[in-house]
């Protein structure tokens, strides 16, 4: 048995939420092929099949039961974060998918443990909406790297990393699509952009001193952290030699390494070894993806896993 720390549903009432309201939040079902469940298409951009298996809880926990998943930390998707949409929409559909997720805990409440959706184009609200999710239970929120051109480390998300400070969240940083232009190709902008999007997070939480100022926020990365524990002698040979980047830091690249959490979802074993040599064992947790066609499912196993987990327990 293992914990899914990296793994996503809508539940049925945040799919009937879209259908109400699927002009202002630019959402479209499109079913591509009458066999099979309908396309969910927001804003355009990267569409997924909507197998049942996101919306119906009954196939969900069947699918936790068959791979031998004991416990998830389930967040929403991405593709619903909705930071490009009105303020005042973000904040509604915020609330519609918290309070469907709450709703779908109550059948397995000790199998489940949640991640909320925040209105992050709303710091303030976003706050608001992270205190909100964490007194009903959940235990923080999946984000994505930023609003618009703005990163993670702008003054202007201050309101939020506050309170996920104050409350000790878990603060699950999760990639969106690149939009470089470069990556034009089918499936590019997921393949490789979505695993540079996370770095430059990343990178950005380091370099703009996120980490110093919440060090009581518990932050995640998707996707094995993307390529930043790849590039880490890069960092350290940086740091070694150019005092522009000393001056940015309070202590040395590794040591900012060594903070956050990171999920396995990364396919190959080595790749795994590599990570958990680098940042350490205990700052691994086992993660799938699943329901995405990219899904790692079901998780890989640690050497050093049981059935309790450094975040959620």
């Amino acid at each position: 048995m293992t914990i899914d720390h990296h793994i996503h549903a809508i539940p049925q009432g945040m799919v009937d939420w879209l259908r109400e309201h699927s002009e202002q939040a630019d959402a479209r079902f499109e079913r591509r092929d009458p066999s099979k469940a309908p396309f969910l298409i927001i804003g355009g951009r990267w569409p997924f099949e909507l197998k049942p298996v996101f919306h119906d809880r009954d196939q969900f926990l069947q699918a936790l039961e068959a791979a031998g998943v004991q416990r998830a930390l389930l967040s929403p998707i991405p593709q619903l974060f909705l930071y490009d949409a009105e303020p005042s929409l973000t904040r509604e559909a915020a609330r519609a998918y918290n309070e469907a997720l709450l709703a779908w805990r109550t059948r397995a409440p000790n199998r489940i443990a949640l991640l909320a959706t925040v209105p992050l184009n709303d710091p303030d609200a976003a706050a608001t909406e992270l205190v909100w999710a964490m007194e009903q239970g959940m235990r923080g929120a999946i984000i994505g790297p930023g609003v618009g051109d703005r990163l993670l480390s702008d003054p202007f998300f201050a309101p939020f990393w506050s309170a996920a400070d104050e409350r000790q969240a878990i603060i699950f940083l999760h990639p969106l699509l690149s939009r470089d232009g470069r990556l034009a190709r089918p499936q590019l902008p997921n393949l490789v952009g979505v695993p540079w999007e996370t770095t430059v997070a990343a990178v950005d939480l380091i370099f703009g001193g996120v980490l110093d100022r919440y060090p009581g926020a518990r932050i995640l990365l998707a996707h094995g952290g993307g390529y930043l524990p790849y590039q880490l002698g890069r960092l350290e040979k940086g740091y070694e030699v150019w005092e522009a980047v000393r001056r940015q830091l309070a202590a040395p690249p590794t040591a900012y390494l060594g903070r956050f959490w990171y999920d396995t979802v990364l396919w190959r074993h080595e790749t795994i070894e590599y990570l958990s040599a680098v940042v350490g064992p205990d700052r691994l947790v086992p993660g799938s993806d699943f329901p995405f066609d990219l899904a790692m499912w079901p998780p890989a196993v640690l050497s050093q896993e049981s059935t309790q987990s450094p975040l959620i327990d």
